[in-house]
């Protein structure tokens, strides 16, 4: 395990991007949503995501010169292409004019067909959070096939990520579930995968259908049909409740965004949508902080079930890995800092000295 400073992973993931063909202020999106990603101990959508980037520009699938561009819109909603760009250059534009139109109406939806891989959703309502707004988004992957239906025993959607995130009175520690619609999210696999270690149970099937515990199980070599799959959110149990979400992500960032559902591939690989809803068309900013922050502080008081010493709500554990990353660095293990020299050499960026 090699540990480095926020910063000077951030400048050299940069320097990656930019030398495969992104502008500056594009690489420094794409650098900073990744290094925030691992900050936030999101390893899965950190930097282990930039040789599969940089794979994709050197092959064309994705354009660094591609534009962000308004298909159709009104004052509220707008419909938009990524160009197929690198997919965290879109989802800053969609979001910051959600906030935009939010402002103007109240509400803000933009839905993005067209754009690549667009990470961590979390970081997506943090930006509107700090705008004063609710910030929600989903994805789907048009084409892609990783989860099984509850109750089924083949690949057939995505992981289908959703997020909601709602500003508290403190603009630092917003309150933001960014959760996968399947049991764990599939980079969580590529970092068990690299590390070299078993998935909890109930977690994945294998190409048969029968529960596995090696995510090397969910890649295989053979065709879709003969590769594991991830269980929807929920696992055995309550998986149709974790499997119906995952249809809606399809239905409302594939389908809706004319980006294609799983069943089939129009417009690249993350179908978006996203929404900014302006507080302060409902209710006074500073009442809804502070209610907002009695309800956190009361569903926190004790006394706690056995085995926990406190409770903790969405977006505490990222805050509480962030502060301690910040000070004591950021892990990354051998086989991703080999995979990140890897896609340096491949845009002719010098390795980072140790």
């Amino acid at each position: 395990m090699i540990t480095f400073q926020a910063d000077v992973l951030t400048e050299y993931i940069s320097k990656i991007f930019a030398a495969s063909g992104s502008s500056k202020k594009e690489a420094d999106i794409i650098a900073e949503h990744l290094i925030g990603a691992n900050l936030r101990g999101h390893d899965s959508h950190g930097v282990i995501r930039t040789l599969g980037y940089i794979t994709g520009v050197n092959e064309n699938r994705f354009d660094v010169h591609g534009k962000f561009s308004i298909v159709q819109e009104t004052p509220s909603t707008a419909v938009t292409d990524g160009g197929m760009n690198l997919g965290q250059v879109a989802a800053y534009h969609a979001m910051n004019l959600s906030i935009e139109k939010a402002q103007k109406s109240g509400i803000g939806m933009v839905t993005i067909r067209g754009n690549a891989h667009i990470g961590r959703l979390g970081h997506y309502g943090e930006m509107a959070c700090r705008a004063g707004c609710i910030g929600m988004a989903g994805v789907n992957v048009p084409g892609g096939q990783l989860v099984a239906a509850y109750g089924g025993g083949q690949r057939k959607t995505g992981t289908n990520p959703i997020m909601i995130a709602f500003p508290t009175n403190d603009p630092d520690a917003p309150f933001v579930l960014d959760m996968a619609t399947s049991v764990l999210a599939e980079g969580k696999l590529k970092v068990a995968v690299n590390k070299g270690v078993s998935v909890p149970p109930d977690v994945l099937i294998d190409g048969h259908g029968r529960k596995t515990e090696d995510p090397n199980d969910f890649y295989g070599t053979g065709s879709i049909a003969e590769r594991g799959a991830l269980l929807p959110f929920g696992g055995l149990i309550s998986g149709y409740k974790g499997f119906g979400l995952n249809i809606a992500m399809e239905l409302l960032a594939g389908v809706l965004s004319g980006s294609g559902s799983a069943k089939e591939s129009i417009h690249g690989t993350n179908g978006t949508w996203m929404i900014a809803i302006n507080i302060a068309n409902f209710l006074d900013i500073e009442q809804w902080k502070e209610q907002s922050t009695e309800l956190l502080e009361y569903v926190k008081e004790p006394p706690y079930a056995e085995g926990f010493t406190e409770v903790v709500v969405a977006g505490e554990p990222e805050r509480m890995q962030m502060e301690k990353r910040l000070s004591e660095g950021i892990p990354v293990d051998e086989e991703t800092w080999k995979q990140i020299l890897e896609a340096a050499s491949m845009v002719d960026v010098a390795p980072l000295s140790l």
